[in-house]
């Protein structure tokens, strides 16, 4: 059985938008404002903020996503948190982080602030 030349082309071509597709957004992993902080894991607030395309978590809060949208350079992550105390009764605040990265470093803005952050080792 003989393949045409198109049809192995446009297979390659949707293979390549699939592979694309799946990859990993840049700001996926764990960040940290100390690289030293990059081997805690527990038992300190020293802990790296870790970000998928699901979540923000962070020592002291939870972020759930519900929107993520590139504009420019920029990455604009919309959340829905829960902080350390609060009970599931509680209303989630609301949060937006821009993220913009640079290589191993990455810019996260959100309602608190600004920090300049480090990609820890995978």
């Amino acid at each position: 059985m003989m393949v045409s030349p198109r049809l192995l082309v446009s297979m390659a071509f949707l293979l390549a938008t699939l592979t694309h597709a799946l990859a990993a957004p840049p700001y996926e992993g764990r960040w940290t404002e100390n690289p030293a902080w990059c081997r805690n894991t527990s038992g300190t607030d020293e802990l790296p903020i870790t970000i998928t395309r699901r979540s923000i978590d962070a020592f002291v809060s939870s972020c759930r996503v519900l929107s993520v949208k590139r504009v420019g350079a920029e990455w604009r992550i919309r959340t829905s948190c829960r902080d350390e105390g609060q009970d599931a009764t509680e209303p989630r605040v609301k949060n937006t982080f821009v993220l913009r990265i640079n290589g191993d470093r990455m810019t996260m803005h959100d309602m608190n602030g600004v920090v300049t952050l480090t990609r820890c080792p995978r």
